[in-house]
């Protein structure tokens, strides 16, 4: 009798062991089910944070003066780095030495696969409307140029809109009566900033005498401290610069002379003298940079020219953060009042790409 109990006793266990495992089974094969839905999850999570400019390849070729000129050229590679950052493309930057290699280097990024070249260089005209026809399929871009294709767009800066402001701002600023501009070399781009920077001194006084030096290049900053101490000693007190790193003479200069101010350009250059550049006419080009690629992935990329102005916030001067103490109200209420005139019309400024 007892070895029948103790028989019993022991079967009775088996079968609640059993029993327990197969409980623990499920409760484990329940358990991996979450696991699976949040896999599945992790995947659509995933295909749902995929940037649209994957696969995309886009290429900057730079002007003569290089990466480091803390002008237009830094400014589209800023663009093109937020591209990649928030679109996710590929991107890429040539500095060509000289024009003459424009076209080896055109050529060779679209024999690489690159479906956009954007270059910023004056000098691009002849190279990109050659190099296009022979790639049809690569988008290109050309800044300020005169350049033709359908696949060809130019984006055009409204640079004598600024150029104007500039104008009038030194001429409101200067306590001689005498302001200064430094151009790099006199091409149709530069002598458009140059005839809106004379407008705009006349336009709030006639009788402002403005001095004009070329330098001739865009990478000689050697070059561009000594025509801005040239320009002083002429009595210019107010020295606006489009001549690229040639410019960063200016702001050398300025460092050693007592009252002289100057306006930067094209990429935000108030920072180099803090409360002696009293703006920068700035193209906005990290912005017009990423607007090119956008359109190539969104397939809304338009041949011909694309205007970006003061009404689209394409161009405009800085917020002076160094020196609206020192311009003052009523001049920065003046300069506001310029530039809604020259937005609706009112204000006349000429656009010499518009008389070629």
């Amino acid at each position: 009798m007892k070895k029948l109990i103790a028989i019993l006793l022991t079967l009775a266990l088996a079968v609640s062991m059993v029993a327990c495992g197969s409980n623990t089974a499920s409760t484990a094969t329940t358990a991996a089910a979450p696991a699976g839905t949040t896999a599945d999850a992790g995947e659509e999570t995933t295909a749902d944070s995929a940037k649209p400019g994957e696969g995309y390849k886009v290429a900057l070729i730079a002007s003569s003066s290089g990466l480091g000129d803390r002008s237009f050229n830094d400014a589209a590679w800023e663009g093109f780095n937020n591209a990649q950052d928030q679109l996710g493309v590929e991107i890429k930057v040539v500095e060509p030495k000289d024009v003459a290699d424009y076209v080896s280097s055109a050529s060779a990024l679209a024999e690489a696969g690159y479906q956009l070249i954007f270059a910023t260089g004056s000098d691009w005209a002849d190279t990109i409307t050659e190099v296009s026809a022979l790639y049809p399929d690569v988008k290109f871009v050309g800044l300020n140029v005169a350049a033709t294709g359908n696949n060809v767009a130019i984006a055009r800066t409204a640079d004598h809109q600024i150029g104007f402001l500039a104008g009038a701002l030194a001429a409101m600023m200067t306590q001689t009566g005498t302001v200064g501009y430094i151009g790099g070399k006199e091409n149709a781009s530069q002598v458009r900033f140059n005839t809106a920077y004379v407008e705009g001194a006349k336009y709030v006084s006639d009788a402002t005498n403005v001095l004009t030096a070329w330098a001739g290049a865009f990478n000689d900053p050697a070059k561009g401290k000594e025509y801005a101490l040239e320009l002083a000693n002429q009595g210019a007190d107010v020295i606006f610069h489009t001549a690229g790193q040639t410019g960063n003479g200016l702001f050398e200069a300025i460092q050693e002379l007592d009252n002289v101010y100057a306006i930067g350009v094209d990429s935000n250059q108030d920072y180099i003298v803090e409360g002696k550049v009293l703006t920068t006419a700035e193209k906005h080009l990290q912005v017009i940079a990423y607007d090119m690629i956008e359109r190539l992935i969104n397939g809304t990329f338009t041949a011909g020219v694309n205007l970006y102005d003061l009404s689209n916030d394409g161009v405009g001067l800085t917020d002076m953060e160094f020196t609206k103490d020192l311009i003052g109200a009523e001049r920065l209420a003046k300069l506001d009042e310029i530039k809604a005139g020259i937005i609706d019309g009112s204000i006349k400024v000429t656009d010499t790409f518009e008389q070629n």
